[in-house]
């Protein structure tokens, strides 16, 4: 996919961002934090891994329900300093 388009994306940004701040993050505090519909976070959070933006590790909790963890990859700390640039320019 076509870098800009990826992450011209809405809430792209917001979801780095949060990751950045965060370390790493289960799939349910992502969707609390940023106030996301569950099948859109779904469907950027499994773009931004296979594009190699996050890493998603599978985890288990204490009920034995797998969790699904993301955390940002080099490639996504520098993608971040694309919208830094972008709030300068503005």
């Amino acid at each position: 996919m076509d870098v800009l388009k990826l992450l011209s994306k809405r809430n792209v940004d917001r979801i780095l961002k949060v990751l950045s701040e965060n370390d790493e993050m289960y799939f349910g505090q992502i969707k609390t934090e940023i106030e996301i519909n569950q099948s859109n976070l779904s469907q950027l959070l499994t773009e931004l891994v296979e594009n190699g933006y996050l890493e998603k590790r599978i985890g288990e909790s204490q009920t034995n329900i797998s969790k699904s963890y993301f955390k940002l990859t080099e490639k996504g700390k520098r993608a971040l300093k694309i919208y830094e640039i972008a709030e300068e320019l503005k």
